[in-house]
């Protein structure tokens, strides 16, 4: 019996072991496509006809299914017992969905914390020794991780289904939430940004150097200075930089294609290694409106333009700007 007619008995945990191999052989073996299509679609049709299910995850959660978490934890990986107790705290929650294809195997989890306002700062909302709040004091439902657990559901689109699902359990569990958003990484930036430099003599060069000196006691004017020449770049790097016509930033990607809305950049507001090396230690708050996150997604998907805050749109603008002004300087200098 062929793969291909065999997909529909086959069970779902087969599949997608066996798409987790075509997925990482497809580079060397372009004629797999065919077949990985035919799988990744058998997959999404088996799971929309029994639709995974919403657990949280918390201490007294399974020892093997938590070591799952701390394995998969793909943002902001967890350092240990204290750490991923931390995050299973009163004001922090993980929730996961579930497939009774895979009982005990988490499909993907989501890592949130409880916040007042919208908060640009990852580094506090990871912090283990940061004291635990009371949730009924908080305004807002802060996204920080999203991790998918298995290669062969690549491309299965779950994420949609966690957050829709995570909103409505926690406005049934806190109704005085107001906001809900995320404090992601811009995974892409710091590449983007050496790539920039190189292309272009000047500033650049200098900011790329400082930076690339890893540290973060810069003075104050110093520090100041990089913001005011990276912050704008960074927008012009998720307002315009692209993949085909998508964005070219992953993160931004997922987000804005589930209806969220690009709202803040916010300036160190991941200070760990991981952070300083993929984003310059950039952080990016998406903003699911309620009421507009599906005329956002639907705009999204009809359009692929990034929906901003004004004011990441005017910070675009002035990068751009002095971009602009930077080539026209060096073409007269060129000329002189």
């Amino acid at each position: 019996m062929s793969l291909h007619s065999s997909a529909s008995v086959r069970p779902a945990a087969a599949l997608i072991a066996v798409r987790a191999k075509l997925l990482q052989g497809r580079r060397h073996h372009p004629s797999w496509a065919t077949v990985d299509a035919h799988l990744a679609e058998c997959l999404r049709a088996r799971f929309a006809a029994d639709p995974p299910q919403l657990r949280r995850i918390d201490t007294q959660t399974a020892p093997f299914i938590l070591d799952q978490i701390v394995h998969y934890e793909a943002v902001h990986a967890i350092s240990g017992v204290p750490d991923l107790w931390r995050r299973l705290q009163a004001d922090r929650r993980c929730y996961a969905l579930f497939s009774a294809a895979l009982p005990d195997q988490p499909l993907v989890f989501m890592e949130l914390a409880f916040t007042r306002g919208l908060s640009g700062d990852v580094s506090e909302v990871l912090d283990t020794d940061s004291p635990v709040i009371d949730p009924a004091t908080c305004d807002c439902a802060l996204f920080y991780s999203i991790s998918s657990c298995h290669d062969g559901l690549r491309g299965i689109p779950f994420g949609n289904a966690l957050i829709r699902q995570v909103v409505e359990r926690l406005q049934q569990e806190l109704p005085w939430l107001r906001a809900f958003g995320t404090v992601s990484p811009v995974p892409g930036f710091r590449t983007w940004l050496a790539d920039l430099a190189r292309r272009r003599d000047g500033p650049l060069v200098d900011i790329l150097r400082i930076l690339d000196e890893g540290q973060w006691g810069w003075p104050p004017d110093t520090s100041d200075r990089l913001e005011a020449t990276v912050l704008p770049l960074c927008a012009t790097y998720l307002l315009d930089a692209k993949r085909g016509a998508e964005p070219l930033d992953a993160v931004a990607r997922f987000h804005l294609g589930n209806g969220a809305r690009l709202e803040r950049l916010n300036w160190l507001g991941d200070r760990s290694a991981d952070g300083f090396a993929r984003s310059a230690g950039i952080t990016a708050n998406y903003l699911y409106d309620l009421p507009s996150v599906d005329t956002n997604r639907d705009a999204y998907q009809a359009t692929h333009a990034v929906i901003a805050a004004p004011q990441i749109e005017a910070r675009a603008r002035d990068a751009q700007r002095h971009l602009d002004d930077e080539v026209d300087s060096a073409r007269h200098a060129g000329r002189a």
